[in-house]
């Protein structure tokens, strides 16, 4: 059977239940058809492997999307972290009566920079900056080289540093993450 239809009956039949099973975890019908859709990628690509046996597919499927939903979780878990954290930073810096910025506008121009930087970018950021990860554990979860993630952190840097270079309060904050180097 050719890739295609085979993929193609493959989608058919569990693209709808595996959205209605990816509800035990997640409660947006738009999440869930992006982390189902992830999957299917992701199957489409071990089909030109043939490592999909039939007899098997349902299982794998399932635990995909499983797997899918709860890396999202966890994604979304980082990011609250990461939102308190810098609420406690902010706070910390706006005590002053006769501050320039309150603590809620720095906070949004810091989320603004960093909203507009690549998905992979953001999460070398929260990961390395705010969880403190090293760059070999980052490297090894998001499958890239620790030179990548360097680089990355550099550009990180830069770009905040250029962005914010009006904002005083944000480049003290950013002198007070670990060096990259």
């Amino acid at each position: 059977m050719k890739k295609e239809t085979r993929f193609k009956l493959l989608f058919e039949e569990y693209y709808a239940p595996l959205c209605l099973y990816a509800k035990r975890y997640i409660d947006d019908l738009n999440v869930r058809k992006d982390l189902v859709s992830e999957v299917f990628m992701a199957v489409w690509e071990k089909l030109d492997e043939d490592l999909m046996d039939e007899n098997t597919i349902a299982a794998y499927l399932q635990r995909a999307v499983k797997n899918q939903c709860l890396n999202h979780l966890k994604h979304q878990a980082y990011e609250w972290d990461y939102a308190e954290w810098m609420q406690k930073k902010a706070r910390s810096y706006a005590t002053s009566p006769d501050h320039l910025y309150t603590r809620n506008e720095l906070y949004e121009l810091l989320f603004h920079v960093i909203r507009q930087m690549p998905k992979e970018q953001r999460r070398v950021f929260i990961e390395c900056f705010v969880q403190k990860k090293t760059q070999v554990e980052v490297a090894a979860e998001m499958n890239m080289s620790v030179k990548t993630i360097h680089r990355y952190k550099e550009k990180i840097v830069a770009t905040l540093k250029e962005q914010l270079k009006d904002y005083l309060i944000i480049l003290i904050l950013l002198h007070c993450l670990p060096n990259i180097k």
